[in-house]
C-alpha cells in the first residue's frame, strides 16, 4: 500500500474528477458512523486547527481531519492512541502544502477541495492501519 502524499492530493484536485465509487464510499462511511461521535472527537483535536484563519484552507484541514476520524472509526482504531498522535499534525501539514500548490493562479472549486481533503484524511488512516497493524499480520 502506497503512503498518501500531498502530491497525490494535488493531482486529484487538478484532475477535477470525482468518480461515483468514491462518492458512494464516502456516503456509506458517513452514514455508518455517528456524526455525534465524530464531532466529539473533532473537538478533542481542535488544537490542530483552531489557530488557523477562517477560509477555505481551514475548511480543508477540518475536512481532512473529519475524514481521518471517520477512517479511524471505520478501521475500529482509537484516534487518540499514542501511536496515532502525530497523524493529525501530519495531515494538516500535507493539506497546507497542497493548498499552496493548487491555489497558485487558480480559483479553487470548494466542493472538490472539501471532497478530496476528506478523502485524503481517510487514506492516511488506512495507510496508518496498514503500516502499524495489517502489514505485520501479512508478513
Amino acid at each position: 500500500m502506497a503512503k498518501p502524499e500531498s502530491n497525490d492530493l494535488i493531482t486529484q484536485i487538478k484532475s477535477g474528477i470525482v468518480d461515483d465509487y468514491r462518492k458512494n464510499e464516502k456516503e456509506k462511511l458517513t452514514t455508518q458512523i455517528s456524526s455525534d461521535t465524530i464531532k466529539l472527537d473533532l473537538e478533542k483535536i481542535k488544537l490542530v486547527w483552531e489557530d488557523m484563519e477562517s477560509g477555505i484552507l481551514k475548511e480543508g484541514v477540518i475536512s481532512a481531519l473529519l475524514g481521518a476520524l471517520y477512517g479511524f472509526h471505520d478501521r475500529e482504531l482509537d484516534p487518540f492512541h499514542p501511536q496515532h498522535h502525530q497523524i493529525f499534525k501530519h495531515i494538516r501539514s500535507d493539506i497546507e502544502e497542497a493548498f499552496e500548490s493548487v491555489k497558485e493562479g487558480n480559483k479553487i472549486d470548494e466542493d472538490l477541495w472539501l471532497f478530496e481533503t476528506f478523502d485524503y484524511g481517510i487514506k492516511n488512516i488506512y495507510y496508518l492501519d496498514w503500516q502499524l497493524y495489517l502489514s505485520k499480520i501479512c508478513y
